[in-house]
């Protein structure tokens, strides 16, 4: 708005109110504009609190339905979460049960592609991890060792899971009868558990059995 200081008081009326003639609008709805985007936000983010709620109660019942051991009804919530609430961490969650929920089924090639979805759809390295130790077990049980090694070789950064990777290698291992590196693998998983002072229990029981049996 350019008023020239020379302007007589009218002058500078006439020029107040030609400018608000051209201008004006564009002011309010600014305006506007602003205060829909504050409100607009915060009615996103009701929204979005109020799906992270929906979502939570139906992961609780979930958790219930596996508890009880109701699978049928456990698949159908989990289901319900990856269609409905596929952008929350519930999913996630939901995703990882009926991996399991697969496998006691007897259906490996299902179990992998919940767990594959997990690996694409997360951003946390945690339940990367986590779907990937569990693909290669399941590829492991289903006779595909070979690939179950593999999975577990692309692993450039194991993080806190390298205890876990080289148990998993070891069985892998086993299972291809080469011992001295299953031996290696579990020598290795063996010492990371004692370092984060876990449970290493059933892995010294593998240890002490293919020390008896090779």
């Amino acid at each position: 708005m350019d008023l020239d200081v020379t302007r007589t008081e009218e002058e500078q009326l006439e020029a107040i109110k030609k400018w608000w003639a051209e201008n004006g609008w564009s002011v309010v709805g600014g305006i506007v504009i602003g205060l829909g985007a504050i409100f607009g936000w915060r009615s996103w983010e009701a929204y979005q609190l109020a799906r992270a709620e929906a979502a939570s109660n139906v992961y609780a019942d979930l958790i219930v339905e596996v508890r009880q051991n109701r699978n049928d009804k456990a698949s159908e919530l989990a289901h319900k979460l990856l269609g409905d609430y596929s952008a929350t961490s519930y999913a996630i969650f939901a995703s990882l049960i009926l991996a399991r929920l697969d496998v006691e089924a007897g259906d490996p090639a299902s179990a992998i592609r919940h767990l594959q979805w997990v690996m694409d759809e997360t951003g946390q390295n945690e339940f990367k991890h986590l779907a990937r130790l569990r693909m290669a077990r399941v590829l492991l049980d289903d006779n595909k060792a070979d690939q179950a090694l593999a999975l577990v070789l692309s692993v450039s950064d194991q993080e806190a899971f390298s205890a876990s990777y080289e148990e998993l290698k070891g069985d892998i291992y086993t299972r291809q009868g080469d011992i001295d590196k299953a031996k290696i693998a579990y020598q290795q998983a063996l010492s990371g558990m004692q370092d984060e002072l876990k449970d290493n229990s059933f892995l010294q029981m593998k240890i002490d059995d293919i020390g008896r049996l090779y």
